[in-house]
């Protein structure tokens, strides 16, 4: 069972309001159930989007802090000034790995919406690599959406968030 649908809305739809989370990559959106782990597939941690690369850098989505990196720099747990949650996952193929990785800020760091999180070296890949947005604390915060079939790092929304009224 999903945690939350993510229906498209075309951005001139979007009331003044809502909140954006910009995308801390650049890439194609791509449908859900194409994500390699069912963990992710299934929304299993909150509402999640996912994106083939196009680029090789991971930039931050907001203001705030880096609350942690995981599995070599894979994984980034994010925290919004106004506190927001967020996972970034790259689903690294088995048989492709990534010659050169470089992480930019360490854990704990004050992060500013645009900064460079990571760089990963794309160009020996056979196929693109997929990588997530999930949003870990904010499931109830109202309904979710996308605007974008193509995304550029730090300049547009991944995930908007319609709050409740």
């Amino acid at each position: 069972m999903r945690a939350a649908s993510i229906e498209f809305l075309a951005q001139n739809k979007l009331p003044a309001s809502a909140l954006k989370i910009t995308s801390p990559f650049s890439g194609k959106v791509i449908d859900l159930n194409l994500h390699p782990e069912p963990f992710f597939k299934f929304s299993t941690l909150g509402p999640t989007m996912l994106v083939a690369l196009s680029n090789h850098k991971i930039k931050a989505p907001f203001d705030g802090t880096l609350m942690q990196v995981k599995n070599a720099g894979c994984e980034f747990i994010l925290q919004a000034n106004n506190g927001l949650k967020v996972l970034i996952n790259l689903s690294l193929p088995a048989q492709q790995p990534i010659t050169h990785t470089h992480i930019a800020q360490l854990n704990g760091s004050k992060i500013s919406k645009g900064q460079r999180l990571a760089y990963f070296d794309l160009r020996e890949l056979k196929s693109p690599l997929l990588a997530s947005l999930v949003l870990l604390n904010g499931h109830n915060l109202g309904t979710f959406h996308y605007s974008h079939t193509h995304v550029n790092a730090g300049v547009d929304p991944l995930l908007t968030i319609i709050k409740k009224n």
